[in-house]
């Protein structure tokens, strides 16, 4: 159920029994010194709204804790109850209002109308409306704000389930009979199984005024109107209850159509009401407001600014454009923007005082300022030496998604927050170098456009290895012998000559001589060990002596 109780029934019951007796609550009791004058610049609004249902006995009653209304709001009450058994009529003696003080209650005196009765078969629904309510703590300006302002319906019988829905309204006309406009109530029926259309009927509504609907029934399944604002629904074991609002913004009827849905195997009843509280006026001598956004820059807030004046409601406002309050109250105002983004500079300062003149219009401008948000990054590459990477590099920004970048080439990175990044190139061939590392922060300015240079120089990934004889001696070895690299393929190589072995990798390489003649020598031995210098060559020599035979 989406309403609860604030306050024990049976010592609440106790506490109005006692006003009852001992002091009169009604238009006779008068505030000093009250503004009688409700008027607000944002129209009607509501405020507060609190309820319960399952409450039984002579009294139905609810709180509007957290916290109360503000002074000068017109609340509506709308009690709903199952019918003892034998009753007809509307079984309420009086509503009144008090404040849940301990170790007692405190009465208020605020006088409640009755506006709609409404009975059909065992359910009924009163609504009652109290307008300029005064005698409790304003949270806005009193610091006794625990004492909650409590509504209650003081019945002649007793009811076996029943409640209440609260709801407190700003900006409504203070006269009572000024601020009640048309107002109508209605009944139906409908076979199990059904959809049942819930229609007080039309009303005549004026501009700005606010519409107000409720409904009741013994059913579970209600969807409310459309185009108005819900008020929220509760139920218990034996009725469910909605509300809901909107506020005119022209002249016209109002006629909102709730829907319940029977499916409970017998004939369902609902009730339903409809009324319209009228705006209060501004008062004569008043003045208008103007507020103007001017913004230029770079990086434009795309969703606009919020506006506010004295901290009523907040207004949308576009980032060049204007918004109007008209009769505000002459005298100074507090105008504030919001929702500038970080980006962005309101000169000044992003709230003003200005003062509205009787029968003029002030004006508050705010001119804001953007800087770009964004810029942009060029990342290049320029490689020198021998042996370069074939394929290229890979650039990453902030660890993102790589991109390929070639080995004298470029990429660019557009709309990147201001700001540092890290950029780094990767896939650099194990044979080259990059300056300064292969990673950088670079600043992106706003609205420019930052640079990552690399610089990779490469040496060569091979060399050259000559292999050279030298025999001396007697009964030479007329065919030569054979040398071979690292054990590979031979190849002949004369008594006095030279064999080059072209493109060997880079470092130790072993040399071997072969097909030697048994009555030769290698000095030395017939093996050595040689490195390769990139891009170089390296010699293997070789000395042999050989004997005569």
């Amino acid at each position: 159920m989406k309403r609860a109780a604030v306050a024990s029934r049976a010592g609440l019951a106790v506490a109005l029994f006692a006003i009852a007796c001992t002091e009169s609550i009604g238009p006779e009791r008068g505030y000093p010194g009250v503004p009688l004058f409700s008027y607000s610049p944002n129209g009607i609004t509501m405020n507060k709204q609190n309820g319960t249902l399952g409450e039984s006995g002579r009294l139905l009653i609810k709180g509007f804790n957290p916290t109360n209304p503000h002074h000068g709001d017109a609340i509506i009450a709308t009690f709903y109850w199952i019918n003892p058994s034998g009753s007809t009529g509307n079984i309420i003696d009086s509503v009144r209002d008090v404040l849940t003080t301990a170790p007692s209650y405190t009465p208020v005196g605020n006088q409640y109308h009755l506006v709609e009765y409404v009975q059909a078969g065992s359910y009924s629904m009163a609504t009652y409306i109290a307008t300029n309510v005064q005698g409790f703590p304003d949270p806005n300006t009193d610091p006794n704000s625990g004492d909650i302002l409590a509504v209650g319906a003081y019945l002649s019988d007793s009811v076996a389930d029943g409640g209440v829905a609260l709801s407190s309204w700003t900006g409504v006309e203070d006269n009572f009979a000024t601020a009640l406009g048309n107002h109508r109530s209605a009944s139906g029926s409908g076979a199990a199984g059904t959809a049942m259309p819930a229609q007080a009927g039309p009303i005549a509504i004026n501009a700005g005024a606010l519409a107000y609907t409720v409904t009741m029934s013994g059913l579970y399944i209600l969807d409310g109107p459309a185009g108005y604002t819900s008020l929220g629904q509760g139920s218990d074991n034996f009725m469910k209850e909605g509300g809901a609002y909107a506020v005119q913004t022209s002249a016209g009827t109002m006629d909102p159509v709730w829907q319940w849905f029977n499916g409970s195997g017998s004939t369902g009843t609902w009730l339903a009401t409809n009324l319209a509280l009228n705006l209060a006026p501004p008062p004569a001598g008043n003045g208008n407001l103007t507020v103007s956004t001017s913004t230029t820059g770079s990086s434009l807030d795309p969703d606009g600014y919020t506006v506010t004046v004295d901290g009523g409601s907040p207004q949308a406002i576009g980032i060049n454009a204007s918004v109007s309050y008209t009769n505000l109250a002459t005298g100074n105002h507090a105008v504030a923007i919001t929702g500038v983004a970080a980006n962005c500079t309101v000169s000044g300062g992003p709230s003003q005082t200005v003062s509205v003149p009787s029968g003029g219009t002030a004006t508050a401008l705010f001119t804001v300022s953007c800087s770009a948000t964004t810029g942009n990054l060029t990342v290049s590459t320029s490689t020198t030496g021998s042996s370069l990477d074939p394929d290229g590099y890979t650039v990453t920004v902030d660890g993102g998604s790589p991109q390929a970048i070639g080995i004298n080439a470029s990429v660019s990175y557009t709309n990147l927050a201001t700001g540092n990044h890290a950029v780094a190139i990767t896939g650099v061939a194990a044979n080259c170098t990059v300056s300064g590392g292969p990673s950088q922060t670079v600043s992106v300015p706003s609205g420019g456009t930052a640079t990552a240079p690399f610089t990779v120089s490469c040496s060569a990934t091979a060399g050259n290895l000559t292999a050279t004889t030298n025999t001396s001696g007697s009964s030479v070895d007329p065919d030569g012998y054979v040398v071979s690299v690292d054990g590979g393929a031979g190849q002949p190589i004369p008594v006095n000559g030279s064999v080059t072995f072209n493109g060997e990798s880079t470092g130790s390489h072993s040399v071997a001589l072969s097909d030697i003649a048994t009555n030769c020598t290698v000095s030395g031995g017939n093996t050595q060990t040689v490195s390769v210098p990139s891009g170089g060559t390296a010699t293997a020599a070789f000395s042999v002596s050989c004997t005569a035979t």
